[in-house]
């Protein structure tokens, strides 16, 4: 009876100092829950090997006052293969194509690491190639992002606008 009377009160003592929980650690602004909620991911496999990871979020839906004209998507790319000595870091020199609903994009550019806009993604490491796609303004209110090579296949990763 002794001991349960210490522990009630050693629990209580502890339990009042708290001023943070665990959960204080996951709170987010409005933008990065927009852009965790527009994170789409897909893979291409062949042979049960995985050639290619691929990653999107379609940035007209996370901040659209900024990004409002045309369709507007940053992209994060593995690549099995990836030969890290080329300065070039283009999707195409890895023999892969980005679509949009079957249309090419009108701008690809690289992110280098302290870019600004790769802080909307929320997937972030040292392997993946970063890039910031336009395309122009697609009416469909469905949109196909694409992934293709035609040796290893394709991924598409799907939003509504």
């Amino acid at each position: 009876m002794r001991f349960s009377w210490i522990a009630i009160s050693a629990l209580l003592l502890f339990s009042g100092c708290a001023q943070k929980g665990a959960f204080d650690l996951f709170k987010m602004d409005e933008t990065h829950e927009r852009a965790v909620e527009q994170l789409r991911t897909g893979s291409i496999v062949l042979s049960l090997e995985t050639k290619a990871i691929f990653s999107s979020l379609y940035l007209n839906k996370t901040d659209p006052i900024k990004y409002n004209e045309g369709e507007n998507f940053i992209v994060s790319v593995y690549f099995e293969k990836d030969d890290r000595t080329n300065k070039v870091r283009e999707l195409e020199s890895n023999g892969y194509t980005v679509s949009l609903n079957g249309k090419k994009a009108t701008l690809i550019e690289p992110l280098d690491d302290k870019d600004p806009k790769r802080s909307f993604m929320p997937i972030q490491n040292a392997w993946n190639r970063y890039y910031f796609i336009r395309f122009n303004s697609d009416l469909n209110s469905s949109l196909s992002l694409r992934l293709e090579n035609n040796q290893t296949g394709k991924v598409v990763l799907k939003y509504q606008k």
